[in-house]
């Protein structure tokens, strides 16, 4: 977090930005080769069209609706993209891409931290329940 959050500081207090960041990006190309290698076998063959621009925008928009920053956030973003997809297909297939465009702007607009967040913010903002006063606080 201090990495993307504050570069210089992290530079600033000795330590090796270039060094963190290229041991992040081989973790992340590690996790990716495998997570490629176990989408080949639940799709059963990869051709190109597996990897259109259409596919890479989807997935930003998961990331966008459920919240950055999160595990549960993606996950969330995925499997509420996926429901409304699978559902408005059936109902009115030439409309999904104008649908999805909309909710990438409507959830960068209205929810800029996602719905993961919108529900942390609700559960901060409850009120909690107060203890009786005591005979001290009464007087």
């Amino acid at each position: 977090m201090a990495l993307r959050d504050a570069e210089s500081r992290v530079r600033f207090l000795g330590y090796s930005v270039t060094n963190a960041k290229l041991f992040v990006f081989t973790i992340s190309a590690v996790l990716a080769g495998i997570a490629g290698a176990l989408y080949v076998p639940q799709v059963g063959i990869i051709n190109p069209s597996e990897f259109s621009p259409g596919n890479s925008i989807e997935i930003a928009i998961w990331v966008s609706v459920g919240g950055r920053g999160t595990l549960t956030g993606p996950i969330v973003g995925a499997v509420l993209v996926n429901l409304g997809k699978t559902w408005l297909t059936g109902a009115a297939p030439e409309t999904w891409l104008f649908v999805l465009g909309a909710l990438f702007v409507l959830s960068t607009l209205a929810f800029p931290r996602g719905i993961v967040d919108l529900f942390r913010q609700i559960r901060w903002v409850r009120p909690r329940a107060t203890a009786p006063l005591s005979a001290r606080e009464q007087a």
